[in-house]
């Protein structure tokens, strides 16, 4: 399962054991290839929000 980490889509959404597993990539790490100040904060601004969507599906 975890081998969708890989795949296009950055979040991931599995069963394993009657349990349901929401995970995604950090756009801060992603976005550090790049090296982009103003594409950084960006990105830290995606990832609060998609982790508050990831807390609220619990």
């Amino acid at each position: 399962m975890e081998v969708g980490y890989f795949l296009p889509c950055k979040v991931v959404v599995y069963e394993k054991e009657a349990d349901v597993y929401i995970g995604l990539l950090k756009p801060t790490v992603l976005i550090d290839f790049v090296k982009d100040d103003n594409l950084t904060m960006i990105a830290i601004e995606v990832e609060s929000t998609l982790k508050e969507v990831v807390d609220a599906a619990k």
